[in-house]
């Protein structure tokens, strides 16, 4: 008999998980019937599933992949795919869910560290189940149980990075590349002089080869996704403190607040002020 525990994070709002650097969507565990399937779906989070027995198949980019015991398939934000348990051997498996804006390059990382594929061998998906067991049963209401699950859920992905690091760096093609750029945008995007050049140069790169490689990988140039990297921070900022615009036109890598403003504006359709209005949290919970 189909047998699922679930835990969904009701702690975070909506808007707050698109703008948090990583935060748990859901996780849980469930036991398949014969030839029980998902989708084809497309979710706005990723997912990472480790099979603890039986077997069954993932579809995804016109593609199927057979899947069986202690081995994770990888189901990225916006990817339309669908899964199925196997008839004669149904598989068991657990989940986590997770979004964010490091959480694909933290998804990108696990996949090259693991050869690039949806499917990856774990050693034990016996180990994963156990945490995600113990997260399910802190689950809970309060703040702090959703602080103990997340602190579950960079140790799951801790697993996952390490399993994989013993891989040759040239055996992990043009998308370590893309996933180093990545990350130095991630960490630099509050400079105000951080140009694609100066990345280009740092990995020893033509700067016209990077942006073709880091958007044929991530689906955008290196300035798109900067732009976007900083006005999720932006919006984060807009939620949830009272900076001036001028503060947080700087926090971000704008050193210009009418620039900033404009930027905010084209991108997401209204004024910093008036995004600040339009998305503040009831009085009881404002920040003082």
């Amino acid at each position: 008999m189909q047998k699922m525990n679930q835990y969904v994070d009701t702690q975070t709002s909506s808007s707050h998980k698109n703008v948090s650097d990583l935060i748990l969507y859901n996780c849980g565990t469930e036991n398949c019937d014969p030839n029980y399937s998902f989708g084809p779906i497309a979710r706005d989070f990723h997912l990472i599933h480790f099979v603890v027995k039986g077997r069954g198949k993932l579809s995804i980019d016109n593609e199927t992949y057979p899947i069986k015991e202690n081995q994770a398939f990888l189901i990225p934000a916006n990817k339309i795919a669908f899964y199925q348990a196997d008839a004669q051997d149904p598989w068991e498996y657990c989940w986590v869910g997770f979004m964010g804006i490091q959480s694909e390059y933290y998804l990108q990382h696990i996949a090259v560290v693991n050869g690039g594929a949806y499917v990856i061998n774990v050693e034990n998906a016996n180990d994963f189940y156990m945490l995600i067991q113990t997260m399910l049963e802190i689950s809970g209401a309060s703040l702090s149980s959703s602080l103990f699950i997340q602190g579950y859920l960079y140790h799951i992905l801790a697993m996952l990075v390490s399993a994989g690091k013993t891989i040759s760096a040239v055996h992990r093609g043009s998308l370590s590349y893309a996933l180093q750029a990545m990350n130095y945008l991630d960490k630099n995007y509050s400079n105000t002089n951080v140009q694609i050049h100066a990345i280009a140069d740092f990995l020893g790169l033509h700067p016209n080869y990077l942006s073709t490689i880091f958007k044929q990988d991530i689906g955008v140039t290196p300035k798109e996704y900067l732009i976007q990297l900083r006005m999720k921070k932006a919006c984060e900022l807009l939620q949830q403190t009272n900076y001036p615009i001028h503060i947080i036109s700087n926090s971000v890598g704008y050193a210009d607040p009418l620039t900033f403003s404009r930027a905010f504006k084209t991108v997401t359709g209204m004024s910093p002020k008036a995004y600040r209005e339009s998305s503040r949290l009831p009085p009881e919970s404002n920040d003082l």
